[in-house]
């Protein structure tokens, strides 16, 4: 059980990885163009207040700095979203491909395990249906394929049950998920604004 945290934190797989990796690339290409429109949006409204007096001037330029930090806002909450959507659609694309698949199921069964401290441990295995024959395949090394079950909750990985009711959940989403809060700081870091607050939802 003493790597047990250190295996939950280890970094997405090489096909996650790979499609975040992609996917941030996009991602700074949109977000450095939401920085440019919201720059120039802030040097329009200074240049109108240049001939207005200095209140009116200051309002102006606060107005334009309040809008071109919406603006980013909404590009950071839009950036995160699409970049997830697209990474979950290429992972349901992947769980068809079983000659990619297949082996990535395996490694997520030998990971839980491990987890567990070893097969004696293990008390059950739930994948989904569509991965019953895949996973039993992949169990039939530590001698578990008789203890594989199927659950449509899981999906893209397994649930190992232990003996002692701990259960460990390996999946490719559930990776893809715990990257998304760091990927969301990122796009928060190169639009300069704070991550994680609710404000960085879009306006209706």
């Amino acid at each position: 059980m003493a790597n047990l945290a250190a295996l939950l934190e280890r970094e997405a797989s090489a096909e996650v990885e790979t499609i975040l990796s992609e996917a941030r690339q996009r991602a700074s290409e949109i977000v450095a163009k939401a920085e440019e429109d919201a720059k120039a949006l802030t040097a329009q409204r200074e240049r109108l207040s240049q001939t207005q007096s200095e209140a009116a001037r200051v309002r102006a330029r606060s107005a334009a700095q309040l809008e071109a930090s919406s603006l980013r806002l909404r590009a950071q909450h839009g950036v995160v979203e699409g970049v997830f959507e697209a990474a979950h659609a290429e992972l349901r694309s992947l769980l068809k491909d079983d000659k990619r698949y297949t082996p990535m199921l395996s490694t997520l069964l030998d990971e839980a395990v491990e987890a567990l401290g070893g097969k004696d441990n293990v008390a059950a295995v739930s994948v989904n249906p569509a991965d019953e024959k895949r996973a039993k395949e992949a169990a039939k090394k530590y001698g578990l394929d008789g203890k594989v079950e199927t659950d449509a909750a899981v999906e893209g990985g397994v649930k190992v049950k232990a003996r002692s009711n701990v259960t460990v959940e390996n999946s490719l989403f559930d990776r893809l998920g715990a990257a998304r809060e760091e990927l969301a700081s990122e796009v928060s870091k190169l639009l300069g604004t704070p991550s994680g607050q609710p404000s960085a939802q879009p306006e209706a």
